[in-house]
């Protein structure tokens, strides 16, 4: 843990692939490594790849979890990439590993253009 009171895990930390959105959805998350009860609680923003979501819990980096939308049907089995101590309140930093499911009222995520694009390009046509 820094002298921040954040800890992170992976190779990776700090450096951004997607674009965040500032949204504040419900949400239920279960440990997936111990027997505890669900927490609701909201997120603070979003991306296509992950999320940071308050907490009043202590996650370790690494930990893998269940984050569940309360109004919508979407859901994900997530890792722990961070957790930052505030106060009274903490945050995680998530990394998708799976996901399903769709946010309620298709939330505002910026995604690129470019990541909208077909995985195969169909090539060009030369007249």
């Amino acid at each position: 843990m820094s002298q921040t009171g954040e800890s992170l895990a992976g190779a990776n930390e700090g450096v951004r692939r997607h674009a965040r959105s500032i949204v504040s959805e419900p949400v239920e998350l279960t440990n997936l490594n111990r027997n505890w009860s669900t927490e609701t609680t909201s997120t603070q923003n979003i991306s296509p790849r992950g999320a940071r979501v308050s907490t009043q819990r202590l996650w370790e980096p690494g930990n893998l979890l269940m984050l569940k939308s309360v109004r919508g049907n979407f859901w994900a089995r997530a890792r722990v990439v961070y957790w930052r101590s505030f106060s009274s309140r903490a945050t995680i930093g998530l990394e998708f590993l799976e996901q399903g499911g769709e946010w309620p009222s298709a939330p505002p995520i910026n995604v690129p253009q470019s990541a909208a694009l077909p995985l195969v390009a169909t090539p060009p046509k030369y007249i």
